[in-house]
């Protein structure tokens, strides 16, 4: 599970669901939950969480040129690779916190991907929960 210490710098609710927008390695990450202010007292600017997701939740891209609608999109560099027969676990170093995803290695195979390549990460909004920081 990947884990990041995150602030809140922002929330945008409707109804029962917000978009929470958090700073963590100085970058911008926006993650939906199924919570308000209203009923999570944890959701509230400037509130310090732990962001966590799952390492299979966790796209790579190479190159990537256009437009797309993930929204959570991160610089990083490939640290190391162990590929299976069908998944690969690619360890990725961003601004020195290290990230696992876990791709199908025709994927990782795909892409020609190698340690010390740039590449970008990618988590969809839904992908990443928020936990209140102790």
């Amino acid at each position: 599970m990947n884990q990041l210490h995150a602030v809140i710098k922002s929330i945008e609710t409707e109804e029962n669901i917000s978009l929470v927008m958090v700073e963590a390695i100085d970058i911008s990450f926006s993650v939906l939950v199924i919570d308000t202010p209203a009923t999570a007292a944890y959701l509230e600017e400037g509130n310090e969480v732990i962001m966590v997701f799952k390492a299979t939740a966790m796209s790579i891209s190479k190159n990537l040129t256009g437009g797309l609608s993930i929204r959570n999109r991160f610089p990083a560099t490939i640290a190391a690779i162990e590929s299976g027969k069908v998944l690969s676990s690619v360890l990725l170093d961003c601004k020195g916190v290290m990230l696992e995803a876990v791709i199908t290695t025709r994927s990782a195979d795909g892409l020609a991907l190698q340690v010390g390549d740039e590449v970008e990460g990618l988590v969809k909004t839904h992908d990443i929960s928020l936990m209140h920081k102790e």
